[in-house]
């Protein structure tokens, strides 16, 4: 693309510095310290679980991750083997809605009035939100808003986790900008939402937490991210951050039971708390 057309490729040295920041979408130092309520939500995502996992001989002993190090996987085969033993499948049971590969939908991804410069297109290899059978209660309101809760084609609704994988040779960097666009979308989302719930009910409101989570991964390392809406309700700015929560190496056992214990934790949020302020917020607008 030409330089005056303002797109630009995730692989760009420049698109983190340039096109995100023009857009509003910010990369924190990790060592900053986060917000009280998103410091709240990442102690969730850490915090012990009551499920069976597997053990670290269990992990140690996996011929099929140590060879995603040793035989310099594919990103197919990372995706393949995680997908399996990790990243939870979607359920029509509880609505929890997960969609590979779609591009996510234009209006979902910030956009900055002020620059020619663009958010690449963000295309998750995996999205979670909410299928349709998450709201049975709060369908009429959904079609009322058109397409304002939806994230692509197949209507996954709402979106919170998004993940993006890379087999040996492939470059995390690359990944992580791929996480920053996405990531930002699904905040942008629920913030559409919340500015109805201030335009319909004024300051007493309380707004949904629009926190999302995204991970950059191969099949040696994950580096898992927080993302949230840093202006308030009363302003237009598009101030997203994004910030590292921690890094896993995946072919150690403790890093790997982490990991998985994370993933876990940040998918039962999605399907809890979350979905429950989602809902309660849809129906006081109608």
């Amino acid at each position: 693309a030409s330089p005056n057309s303002g797109r630009s490729s995730v692989k760009d040295q420049g698109y983190r510095s340039r096109n995100l920041a023009a857009n509003g979408i910010c990369m924190r130092a990790q060592d900053e310290p986060f917000p009280e309520h998103i410091a709240s939500v990442v102690d969730m995502a850490r915090k012990k679980r009551d499920s069976p996992e597997p053990s670290p001989d269990d992990v140690y002993r996996d011929r099929e991750l140590g060879d995603l190090e040793m035989k310099g996987a594919h990103e197919s085969k990372v995706e393949s083997y995680f997908k399996d033993r990790v990243f939870p499948k979607p359920s029509e049971k509880n609505g929890l809605g997960r969609d590979d590969k779609l591009p996510m939908s234009r209006h979902a991804v910030p956009s900055s009035a002020e620059t020619t410069l663009r958010v690449s297109n963000p295309a998750p290899d995996m999205l979670y939100g909410y299928s349709d059978d998450a709201f049975p209660n709060q369908l009429k309101q959904l079609f009322s808003m058109g397409d304002e809760p939806v994230a692509n084609s197949q209507l996954l609704m709402y979106p919170f986790f998004a993940i993006e994988f890379k087999g040996e040779g492939g470059s995390l960097w690359v990944a992580t900008n791929q996480c920053l666009g996405g990531s930002a979308s699904c905040v942008n989302i629920v913030e559409r939402l919340n500015r109805q719930l201030k335009a319909c009910k004024g300051s007493t409101v309380k707004p949904i937490d629009s926190t999302a989570f995204s991970i950059a991964m191969s099949g040696t390392e994950a580096r898992l991210y927080v993302s949230w809406k840093h202006s308030d309700l009363d302003h237009s700015d598009l101030d997203y951050y994004v910030q590292k929560v921690r890094s896993f190496c995946l072919q150690e056992p403790q890093d790997y039971i982490e990991f998985r214990k994370h993933v876990k934790n940040i998918v039962d949020w999605g399907m809890d708390q979350r979905l429950k302020d989602i809902r309660e917020s849809l129906d006081t607008l109608w």
